[in-house]
Parts: C-alpha cells; sequence; structure tokens
C-alpha cells in the first residue's frame, strides 16, 4: 500500500506507546514511520483467551530482513535444521505486547514492507509454497557431563486460514510446538508459537501468539491469534 497521506496516532495512542528505535531509523521515510506507528493493533483487540498485557505497545522500525517462518524438523544425528525464510522486504515495523510483569506470552504484528504489490505479492506467492515445508516432527538427544540426556523435539504443521483475507487472498498459517525433556528429572519446557501471515497490499503482515511458558497452544488461542490477525489488517488499512 502506497502511502499518499501523513496519518499519526492520536494522543491518546501516542500516550501509551513506547518506541524502539533502529540506529538507522532517522534514515528511513519519516511519513511511512509515523503512519506505521499510528496503525498497529491497540490493547483492545487482544481477546481475554491470549491473556493480559500492559497497555503499553512497543514499537519498533529496523531494516527488512529474511524472516525464518520455519525450521524443517529432522531426526538426523548431527544435522541442522532447513530454514524456511521470507524473502526479505525493504523495512520492519514491529508492534509488541507483553504480559505485566514482563514473562509470560506475548503477541506481535510485524509489517513487512516490499516495494510495491507485485513484490510483496511474489513473496507470499513464495511463502504458500516454502510453507508446505513447516511440517513433522523432528528430536535430537544430547549427553551433558553428568550423564543426563536431554531430548529436544520440534513439530510444525501450516494451514491456509480463510477467515482472514484481503482481496480473495487467504492467510498462511504455521504453528511450532518445542519440547524439552530431560532424563532422569523428567523436567519439561514447552515454548509455543502460533503465526499468521497475510497479504496487504505491498505488505505482508506477521501476526504472533508466544506461550512463553510450559503449556502448548490451544484452539482457542490459535481462534483468538486470527482474529488478532483481521484487527491487524483492519488497522493497517485504516479501517477501524
Amino acid at each position: 500500500m502506497r502511502i499518499h497521506r501523513l496519518l499519526v496516532a492520536s494522543t491518546a495512542a501516542a500516550a501509551s506507546l513506547v518506541l524502539v528505535c533502529a540506529p538507522q531509523a532517522s534514515a528511513y521515510d519519516r511519513e511511512a514511520y509515523e503512519y506505521a506507528a499510528g496503525h498497529m493493533i491497540e490493547r483492545s483487540d487482544i481477546p481475554k483467551v491470549l491473556g493480559s498485557y500492559a497497555p503499553e505497545l512497543t514499537f519498533n522500525v529496523n531494516p527488512g530482513f529474511a524472516n525464518v517462518v520455519c525450521g524443517v524438523p529432522t531426526s538426523v544425528p548431527g544435522a541442522e535444521e532447513k530454514e524456511v525464510k521470507l524473502k526479505k522486504p525493504l523495512l520492519e515495523f514491529a508492534g509488541n505486547y507483553y504480559s505485566p510483569k514482563g514473562t509470560g506470552p506475548s503477541v506481535q504484528v510485524v509489517v513487512l514492507q516490499y516495494s510495491g504489490a507485485t513484490a510483496a505479492s511474489a513473496a507470499f506467492d513464495a511463502l504458500k509454497r516454502d510453507a508446505k515445508q513447516c511440517t513433522g516432527t523432528g528430536s535430537i538427544n544430547w549427553t551433558d557431563d553428568d550423564g543426563t540426556t536431554t531430548t529436544y523435539s520440534t513439530a510444525v504443521s501450516n494451514s491456509v486460514v480463510p477467515g482472514v483475507s484481503v482481496v480473495g487472498v487467504d492467510s498462511i498459517s504455521v504453528t511450532l510446538n518445542n519440547l524439552t525433556e530431560s532424563a532422569p528429572a523428567g523436567s519439561a519446557y514447552v515454548n509455543d508459537a502460533y503465526t499468521v501471515y497475510t497479504l496487504v497490499n505491498d505488505a505482508i503482515l506477521q501476526t504472533s501468539y508466544y506461550v512463553n511458558g510450559s503449556k502448548n497452544t490451544t484452539k482457542e488461542q490459535r481462534k483468538a491469534t486470527n482474529e488478532v490477525a483481521f484487527n491487524a489488517v483492519s488497522r493497517w488499512l485504516g479501517v477501524s
């Protein structure tokens, strides 16, 4: 979406905005930067099932880079996971909401800005193709000096999200399930993530929910994240 006019966050929204700018931020297009800062999701856009969050939005801008969509699981000893990545955008505008105490779940919307609608569409088409590799389960084992053996497992899956679409283009989702189990103690730590990718004119919106804890994402939480993704599109287009 080409930005033809300056739209700035309201005074109320600006008061709850925490800016974390990259060193190069002063060289960015100020109009694009202010548009992005004023068109991120608000706290009210996050359903309660995703947890409680501080009222402040942490916003930052960075040069674009090839974001990792997933690591393709492997069970081959010593083998590195193949990474599926998005095509590199020009800029990235990220808005984050964190739990009040700094621990627990978080919600993030990243706007990946490309040079134009054609470039963004090509990147999204590549994502639809490559994200199909984000499937399956793999695990690796290692033994510490004290003899404790740890198993680290990863399960990923992908799907189409028809409930979040722009001009007939459905979103793509990737679910990541990380699990570490240590023997003999049997301790486990789960750090799941669910991400929705949506094509919006010259950008791809990446909406994520991170558990940051010891529980798996639920069907209700994934559905709620889809709702956040829908709200993120509305905010970005200025229709909410």
